[in-house]
């Protein structure tokens, strides 16, 4: 077993690093809302539906509902 060394970080490493304002203007609606996610479901739901006789594909459910 070997003990890892730690690595030399620069004291100076923010003055490298460049933050994008946080201010910048969107029209668009979040992502993470409860609507985002019930369309998400819904998307999902779909899919599973029209491919009801198919067993060549893959869909990940949220496990908030059993189909």
């Amino acid at each position: 077993m070997s003990i890892a060394k730690e690595l030399d970080t620069p004291q100076d490493i923010t003055e490298d690093v460049i933050f994008p304002p946080g201010d910048l203007y969107s029209d668009e609606p979040p992502l993470e809302t409860e609507l985002h996610l019930e369309q998400i479901m819904l998307l999902l739901k779909c899919l599973k539906w029209l491919w009801r006789d198919r067993n060549d594909f893959y869909q990940s459910n949220t496990g908030r509902e059993n189909p």
